[in-house]
């Protein structure tokens, strides 16, 4: 039988073993390049304590399924063919999807944010929803003369408004962009986000995202299917 060595969240034993009962692919990621990248929830059982536990589980390598291999009879370990990450959790329950074509670091630090506001911890959720922002705006900022002082570069507020200001950014979305204020007045700094406040940043950050990234690529995508279908025309 499949394998897997790992601490075991019901029993709390240390590096145990776990039979790798089966698998399921829940979804997949399409980087920008075209590269797949797919995710299963694997069902374990824990040899100590016999309960059973799902964790998230990639393919080690980008455009290979786990769906060749045999699990039922196999003799190897998961770890051999998968990237095995967390355990599921109830912050997995009733959690918005990220937008498509994110670049992975991206589209992790969103799904945190998103399972954080899933169960409430809204400063929590705002930190990681604007390093989401942190990450997409920094390669957007020019160097040298064409770019701004340091100080603008450094705060995410400030940065997002220079962008705003020098067109880099589409004025549609400058009055949402209200929920990322400069570092000196951000109540995330503070902890006292609410539960509002944290939604208007996951709003803000969800539009943003899919603008800088999924429809660029939705574009792109469209242009490959028409090429084709005339191509199958011609």
């Amino acid at each position: 039988m499949v394998m897997l060595v790992d601490n075991c969240p019901r029993c709390r034993s240390q590096k145990i073993a776990f039979d790798v009962n089966g698998l399921n692919c829940i979804k997949f990621y399409t980087s920008l390049s075209g590269d797949k990248t797919y995710e299963y929830e694997v069902y374990c059982v824990c040899r100590e304590c016999r309960k059973t536990t799902m964790f998230l589980c990639r393919p080690l390598e980008k455009n290979i399924t786990l769906d060749g291999y045999d699990w039922k009879n196999g003799i190897f370990g998961l770890k051999a063919v998968a990237a095995v990450g967390r355990p599921i959790s109830p912050a997995d329950l009733a959690v918005e999807e990220p937008p498509e074509f994110l670049p992975e670091h991206i589209n992790s630090a969103y799904e945190e944010g998103a399972k954080c506001l899933a169960i409430g911890c809204f400063n929590a959720a705002a930190t990681m929803f604007r390093l989401c922002l942190d990450y997409a705006t920094k390669g957007l900022v020019p160097d040298g003369e064409q770019g701004p002082a340091q100080k603008i570069k450094r705060s995410l507020g400030l940065r997002m408004e220079w962008l705003f200001d020098n067109h880099i950014l589409p004025e549609a979305l400058r009055e949402l962009a209200e929920c990322v204020k400069d570092d000196g007045n951000d109540g995330a700094h503070e902890g006292i986000l609410d539960k509002a406040a944290a939604e208007d940043l996951e709003d803000f950050t969800y539009l943003f995202l899919e603008r800088l990234y999924t429809e660029p690529q939705r574009l792109v995508e469209a242009r490959a299917r028409r090429e084709e279908r005339r191509n199958k025309g011609s």
